[in-house]
């Protein structure tokens, strides 16, 4: 049987792959080369109404209030740090989608706030990753009881159904992923 953390694994490799193009599309713009605007825009309505809409919530809705509530002190400080994280990248998205969801090229001072958010963007999402796979879901996995986590595949499946799921998201991508890959 799939474990919920084994899904949660899967958003990860695709917002990997996401981050990969972004951060090449700012190193890009970083270096005086135009802005792919179409690309960059989908890659940030990816991070608003996948990353954040679809993958954080399943994290916050189901798997860190179930893991704070059941798990030790070490698990619950876990908990905490994966909040802030979600915020921060949260607050970092919406800066992204407010300044530069891109209808055509930018100035200097736009081009380096473009890439330093994008690369402040990229730098959190990955650690935040880091953190949930070395430390959040096998904790998850250990300390919370089987039986809460019973639905969760179901309703992270729900939350997809609502919003766009991964696999739609991977197919509107592949064509800018394949521009940008390093």
């Amino acid at each position: 049987m799939k474990r919920p953390t084994d899904n949660l694994r899967s958003d990860h490799a695709l917002v990997a792959r996401g981050l990969g193009a972004l951060g090449a599309i700012a190193a890009q713009v970083r270096a005086g080369g135009t802005l792919p605007a179409a690309d960059s825009a989908l890659l940030i309505r990816f991070l608003r109404e996948f990353v954040i809409a679809v993958h954080l919530r399943k994290e916050a809705d189901l798997v860190c209030p179930a893991a704070a509530m059941h798990g030790s002190d070490k698990l619950a400080a876990e908990v905490g740090e994966v909040f802030r994280l979600h915020d921060e990248v949260a607050e970092l998205v919406h800066s992204l989608v407010l300044f530069w969801e891109p209808i055509d090229d930018l100035g200097d001072d736009e081009r380096r706030g473009f890439a330093d958010t994008v690369d402040a963007v990229c730098g959190r999402l990955r650690r935040l990753a880091e953190r949930e796979e070395l430390a959040l879901f096998p904790l998850c996995d250990a300390e919370v009881p089987a039986d809460d986590q019973l639905d969760w595949l179901a309703r992270f499946e729900a939350l997809e159904r609502e919003r766009t799921s991964r696999a739609e998201w991977a197919r509107r991508l592949e064509p800018a992923l394949a521009r940008w890959a390093r």
